[in-house]
């Protein structure tokens, strides 16, 4: 597959790459990492990397193209395969689209699809093209990529992380991605980010059977000075690690009134779960868009149904 991909990006002069809207740090450094890895390998190439932008601005700046930039072009879209995620629709405009992803849920786009659910990080499947058709990267690549990768990997921490995951840093670091800068870009935090982070630690709440969970409005976000993201995304794995706690969700209303749901789990496959409520994603880390916080009850419900179920197993 990666050749047929490479013998797409030599017959196109044009590409242009979406990823997911409100990219976390593997959809914006996978993004951002192809970008340069194309512009170094195929300098006659134009390449522009499109969508919205938030918090991980310091990786890399979108570019603002017009609608007639698609004409006869090549799109890749990025760590999402779900028409309805991807940030900025003018993908459809294009000649051909290339979907590259890893996440489980079917793909419902792109004309040329990939996806490796066992992999880590969209970004470590890049870095694999680039290893086995010896293409060049450069330092300016390599850190949106690396940046992909402990991202993704919760630092090296999850459970899905192997050898493979390690040979692709070792590799991006080779490439001069310095990780302690990548560290201090991706989590050296303002004091008020800080306190956000006591103030989950002290407030989540428990299921009958320990989802740990955290219901935020508005004012949470306010009252820190941060983003709907930083509630959301950047602060779920603050109910991880914790002994007996197997499942954790982060409830956060956005500017619309929508409920933005980020879901975890230690060992037990939470993603059925977010599927039935619209969403997707990994075996043990997805989310879902709610139309309320009663709806957020429905989920618990059902994630606290999981561990009972695997208590009730578990004493047969």
């Amino acid at each position: 597959m990666y050749k047929d991909i490479i013998e797409l990006i030599n017959k196109y002069e044009t590409i242009i790459i979406h990823r997911h809207k409100n990219p976390d740090g593997d959809a914006l450094g996978s993004q951002l990492g192809l970008k340069r890895l194309i512009e170094i390998n195929y300098p006659s190439k134009t390449v522009y990397a499109v969508g919205d932008e938030n918090n991980y601005k310091f990786l890399g700046r979108m570019d603002i193209i017009n609608d007639d930039v698609y004409n006869n072009a090549l799109v890749f879209i990025l760590d999402v395969s779900v028409e309805r995620l991807i940030s900025d629709d003018r993908y459809k405009l294009a000649e051909h689209v290339i979907v590259i992803d890893h996440h489980l849920n079917p793909a419902d786009i792109g004309d040329t699809v990939l996806i490796k659910s066992s992999y880590i990080a969209c970004a470590e499947i890049i870095c694999e093209m680039a290893l086995e058709n010896d293409l060049k990267l450069d330092k300016k690549g390599a850190i949106p990529l690396l940046s992909g990768l402990v991202t993704d990997s919760g630092r090296f921490l999850y459970p899905n992380v192997n050898a493979t995951t390690f040979k692709i840093a070792a590799y991006l670091i080779e490439c001069g991605a310095d990780i302690q800068e990548v560290y201090e870009m991706l989590y050296v935090e303002e004091v008020n980010h800080k306190k956000l982070k006591g103030y989950f630690i002290n407030n989540f709440e428990l299921t009958k059977n320990n989802v740990a969970y955290m219901k935020n409005d508005l004012s949470v976000r306010d009252e820190f000075n941060v983003s709907t993201f930083t509630v959301s995304r950047a602060m779920v794995n603050q109910m991880g690690g914790m002994k007996g706690i197997d499942i954790w969700a982060n409830f956060t209303m956005d500017d619309e009134g929508l409920i933005q749901v980020e879901l975890r789990s230690k060992k037990i496959s939470i993603v059925d779960v977010a599927r039935k409520y619209g969403g997707g994603g990994h075996a043990l880390a997805c989310g879902c868009t709610l139309k309320s916080f009663e709806e957020a009850d429905l989920v618990l419900k059902d994630l606290d149904s999981l561990l009972e179920k695997e208590k009730q197993n578990g004493q047969e």
